[in-house]
């Protein structure tokens, strides 16, 4: 448990560790089942058993409702202020706008009033290249002066944007000053976006369309066959899932030096950057050596070429997911958003969050009591499981199945039948439920068709070492093979006389 819970908050004691085992463990008579069941979510919550430990809940202060009343008037005095700063703000920069505008205007008009040398000269002054920059000034801040007006009126405003003018597109170089060129390829451009812009609209029109008239396709096939559109859309979302999974596979494999898939791509890699790449002809005999790949700095190359965001496929095969799974949640009561893609993907829906936090209640870790909690399900079966196989813990041993074995080997075929008659088990363990059943199932397996054998539990085998050690006591023989104090003090606690109960091998 501390390994499954390192930084759980609460220290757990030896006696609490201990009744964890006497409550809640069990052995399993098939060990491969009890994990296929835990791994199982519909039948995780039967295995799963939450223990609370203590803890003390933070103190909440509830406040009186003049004091919240207080609190709702403070923050609505404080966004009517901050309303108040940001109206001031926009009617600042609308006034400032208004200002500029009236003065280009204005300069704009002393053209007629002044000397063209003059006028050039407070033009240059200004700031601006020319004319057509200033013109260009003026239609922007008119622009902008119009949607802050609309904005503080309400209006929602989608005017569709006027062609530009194209009055000099059409007239040859030839006819044209230096002026009326720099404008002949500035209108050019502006006409291109324009275009552009007109096409990526239609094109986004048509697309609409045909997206309509899939859908009305799709419905007709719903309502004519339900059962068989349900399939069908199941097999097409189960297909991009197949993709999605793929394509992160091979990014994984990428991402991995060592792997093949890595490998294949840095040496085409090197092979595209070469100035003489080498003939295929030449790369099957091996005549020349390709040595990308070799050094830490040509895989930094590689893995700045492979750093990219998300392609456009995977947000394309993201977005039909999602459709799918709309459809599906929409008609297909079988279909639950715990199915859906990003649900099962989740961190928080794998085994291992699982084993640890379980099903119920939902995993929240801003919740106190939550942290003091332990989900005990695996642990249930793998405790007692190392008495039968004790490698789970590491330990290079026999377990009980092949100790019995072992022991049954050693007498004769008319031995061994009068020895397996009655299996005698008893100490603190074998009261874990489970355990006659499995040392049953276990004979069953080692012993010869139709041996007749019994397994019996001690009716007290919690105190069955302690009679036994008071029968002991009350032997007449006892003090032939009792350590006195002054042996022990003199051989230690680990020196034991021979005596006939002993098991020293002969």
């Amino acid at each position: 448990m501390q390994l499954k819970y390192p930084t759980f908050p609460t220290k757990m004691t030896n006696s609490q560790a201990q009744e964890l085992v006497h409550n809640h463990v069990h052995i399993a008579d098939d060990y491969q089942e009890g994990l296929k069941m835990i791994e199982n979510r519909d039948t995780f919550d039967n295995v799963d058993r939450i223990i609370q430990f203590p803890y003390t809940a933070p103190v909440i202060e509830e406040k009186t409702e003049e004091e919240l009343a207080r609190q709702a008037a403070k923050k609505e005095e404080n966004a009517r202020r901050l309303r108040e700063a940001a109206a001031k703000s926009r009617l600042e920069k609308l006034v400032k706008r208004e200002e500029e505008y009236e003065a280009f205007t204005e300069l704009k008009n002393a053209k007629t009033t002044s000397t063209k040398k003059d006028w050039i000269a407070r033009l240059k002054a200004t700031g601006f290249k020319d004319e057509a920059d200033l013109d260009d000034t003026i239609k922007q801040l008119d622009g902008a002066i119009q949607r802050a007006r609309n904005k503080e009126l309400g209006i929602d405003e989608h005017e569709e944007k006027e062609p530009p003018i194209t009055t000099l597109v059409d007239i040859p170089d030839d006819q044209l000053n230096e002026a009326e060129k720099k404008e002949k390829r500035k209108q050019k451009l502006m006409k291109a976006n324009y275009d552009a812009r007109q096409r990526a609209k239609k094109a986004k029109e048509e697309a609409k369309a045909r997206e309509i008239e899939e859908e009305r396709l799709e419905e007709e096939n719903r309502l004519r066959d339900p059962e068989k559109w349900v399939a069908e859309v199941k097999e097409k979302r189960q297909a991009v899932v197949d993709r999605i999974k793929q394509r992160k596979r091979l990014t994984m494999e990428l991402s991995d030096r060592r792997s093949r898939a890595s490998q294949l791509r840095m040496r085409s890699i090197a092979n595209l950057a070469s100035d003489t790449p080498s003939p295929k002809r030449q790369r099957r005999r091996k005549e020349e050596e390709d040595t990308f790949g070799a050094d830490d700095e040509d895989w930094m190359i590689y893995r700045e070429i492979s750093r990219e965001d998300e392609s456009d496929e995977e947000e394309e095969d993201l977005s039909i997911l999602n459709h799918y799974e709309s459809l599906l949640l929409q008609y297909d009561p079988d279909f639950l958003p715990e199915h859906a893609y990003e649900a099962t993907s989740s961190p928080t829906n794998t085994l291992m969050h699982m084993l640890a936090r379980g099903k119920y209640p939902p995993y929240d870790p801003t919740d106190i009591g939550q942290m003091h909690q332990l989900h005990v399900n695996v642990e249930r079966i793998r405790v007692g499981e190392v008495l039968f196989q004790p490698s789970i813990i590491g330990l290079d041993q026999a377990g009980l199945t092949e100790t019995m074995n072992d022991i049954i080997r050693t007498f004769n075929p008319e031995e061994r039948k009068q020895a397996v008659k009655t299996v005698f088990i008893t100490g603190g363990f074998s009261s874990l439920p489970g355990l006659s059943s499995r040392i049953s199932t276990s004979l069953q397996e080692i012993l010869p068709v139709g041996t007749l054998y019994s397994v019996k539990r001690a009716a007290n085998p919690l105190l069955d070492a302690w009679r036994g050690a008071a029968m002991v006591a009350q032997n007449a023989h006892y003090n032939q093979y009792a350590i006195t104090k002054k042996e022990y003090e003199e051989f230690g606690g680990e020196y034991i006389k021979a005596h006939g109960l002993g098991n020293a091998f002969r």
